[in-house]
């Protein structure tokens, strides 16, 4: 494993995790910072991703598992996504998984405990032990911490492969059950990525999982960060992964795919120019994309703003120009990550 990379969170954590880097608008711009104050929006989207996770987290920790399999199992039955493409089964998995840094091993300890108990009750389900192989693999990071390799301690290298191992494990034994669930291919996806997967392999499994679902978005977001040279990519690969999956579907479906797929590796913020950090990125499919989204959704501010953004990193001043014009101050807070700066610096760009 390339252990002397820094670690990010993974796109099954990304919704509360996501750390904000500074985005580099193009540098033959003179940028003054725009006239106006920012009206910081959180969408209608963002609001029921919050409510799902909440709702379920409670239900978690009020012990209501008959509630939990109905929440999961309408989730899975209706497909609902988001406008980027991810399913919002992936906000319920969040609720019941998710280990917030600077929580002690004690409350982690509990926490795990909630979902065993739910596993003792529930001995058929596929959604609690995936929620607890997702729980096992936050704890498991949460151990190693996100430092460089050579500040990692061998006792907290230790705990980190051991809970990976654990969460693999009972990934295995929820394969075996009757029913099936997508998220069970994405948590296979994060212990992969831990444990350093042989590259080939893990395309292999993600081969599989497009095959078991082919519209979860976060198969193929997640293969794209796996595919990064900081892991265990090499130049290229996740462009070229990313055009192959669109060319597979084709037609409108293949650029909207080809779109989320940009538009949730920029939502990772490991880069500050999208289109600088990987040339192999088609900005003319991307907004053909795009294009096509706002046809679906004319009134998405998050499909909008998204769009303008990237058309910022692009340098394309004429698309960001009419997208800027339509949002006005309107700042969708999760496009932004609440950058009020960054924000009024790109739209400043577009309209000058």
């Amino acid at each position: 494993m390339k252990q002397f990379f820094k670690y990010a969170l993974l796109l099954a954590f990304l919704y509360f995790c996501w750390i904000r880097l500074a985005h580099v608008i193009p540098a033959s711009s003179n940028i003054a910072v725009s006239s106006g104050v920012p009206v910081v929006v959180d969408t209608d989207e963002s609001k029921y991703r919050t409510d799902v996770y909440n709702d379920n987290r409670v239900r978690l920790l009020n012990g209501d598992f008959v509630s939990l399999e109905n929440a999961a199992q309408q989730l899975r039955a209706s497909r609902a996504i988001y406008f980027h493409g991810i399913w919002a089964l992936t906000s319920f998995y969040d609720g019941v998984s998710y280990i917030p840094d600077g929580t002690p091993d004690s409350e982690c300890e509990d926490f795990l405990n909630k979902i065993r108990a739910w596993i003792a009750a529930r001995p058929y389900s596929v959604t609690a032990r995936i929620a607890l192989a997702d729980a096992l693999t936050n704890y498991a990071w949460k151990a190693r911490g996100t430092g460089w390799a050579n500040t990692v301690s061998s006792e907290a290298n230790f705990l980190f492969e051991d809970r990976l191992r654990q969460a693999q494990q009972v990934l295995d034994e929820a394969k075996t059950l009757p029913q099936k669930c997508p998220e069970w291919w994405e948590a296979e996806q994060t212990v992969a990525l831990g444990l350093g997967m042989d590259k080939n392999a893990y395309l292999a499994m993600v081969n599989q999982a497009i095959a078991f679902e082919p519209t979860f978005m976060s198969f193929y977001s997640n293969a794209v960060y796996f595919l990064q040279p900081r892991w265990y990519g090499d130049p290229g690969d996740s462009e070229n992964f990313i055009e192959t999956q669109a060319d597979r579907i084709g037609g409108v479906n293949g650029d909207i795919l080809y779109a989320r797929c940009v538009w949730n590796l920029d939502l990772l913020r490991l880069d500050g120019n999208m289109f600088k950090a990987h040339p192999k990125l088609s900005w003319s499919r991307t907004a053909n994309g795009f294009a096509a989204l706002l046809e679906q959704f004319p009134s998405s501010l998050s499909v909008k703003s998204e769009f303008a953004c990237l058309a910022a990193q692009a340098g394309d001043r004429a698309r960001a120009k009419d997208l800027f014009t339509q949002i006005g101050l309107n700042m969708d807070r999760r496009v932004w990550f609440g950058d009020t700066k960054y924000f009024l610096s790109a739209r400043s760009w577009a309209l000058q």
